[in-house]
């Protein structure tokens, strides 16, 4: 009797498994993939196009975690420190300064010229640095972080920036990005970051205003 019965679950069971195998709808779909290792892929190249297609992955990512918003407080807050010692001591522009030109020598910094001395003797890099600081305290008073108001923001940043150090160094943290992000590569990623924002948005609204399906 007990072979009987085993017997006649073995054939239910493969009964059931032929019934699965025949009708796709029954069947187990196979796991997702695991998700693209962005940070793998963009320590790992030096092509431009690829650069901005990752940085501006990276963007989005930084956007949607909350690690933008954190970030550009604590940018805001150290630019505000910069700016604070700067206008009581030439010596304190001075080191800075030297700083950067070491950064740079050493390719810590992703720079197209060199800082500009007079800059730093004179009062332009206090000048650019208090603009810069007034910017972020914006992106933090009128945007949620979460929209493309956020990115057009950080857009009209970098359209305002010459010869930036500092700044370009907080940009790069504020947006999750290596040192290799030269003002031109920061603003591919954001420009490419943004239009696919906007290319989302136009498809949530489209989707939106479908006519409702009907039943069957």
């Amino acid at each position: 009797l007990k072979n009987t019965n085993v017997a006649m679950l073995i054939e239910s069971s493969s009964s059931k498994s032929n019934d699965i195998l025949s009708d796709p709808s029954m069947m187990i779909p196979p796991p997702p993939p695991p998700p693209l290792d962005t940070d793998r892929l963009r320590s790992a190249t030096n092509s431009d196009g690829l650069l901005a297609v990752l940085g501006a992955a990276q963007v989005l990512k930084s956007m949607q975690d909350g690690s933008a918003k954190t970030r550009t407080g604590e940018a805001a807050v150290a630019i505000e420190e910069w700016v604070v010692n700067g206008e009581q001591s030439v010596a304190f522009r001075l080191s800075s300064w030297r700083e950067q030109r070491v950064a740079q020598g050493e390719a810590n910094i992703a720079m197209e010229t060199d800082s500009n001395f007079f800059a730093f003797t004179g009062t332009k890099a206090i000048e650019n640095r208090k603009a810069f600081a007034s910017k972020l305290r914006s992106c933090i008073e009128q945007t949620d972080f979460q929209s493309v108001q956020f990115l057009r923001l950080i857009l009209d940043i970098v359209g305002a920036m010459n010869k930036p150090c500092l700044r370009l160094e907080l940009l790069q943290y504020i947006l999750g990005l290596d040192n290799r992000y030269s003002v031109a590569h920061v603003a591919r990623s954001v420009q490419l970051a943004s239009t696919c924002m906007d290319i989302s948005m136009h498809d949530a609204a489209a989707f939106d205003a479908l006519p409702p399906a009907e039943a069957d």
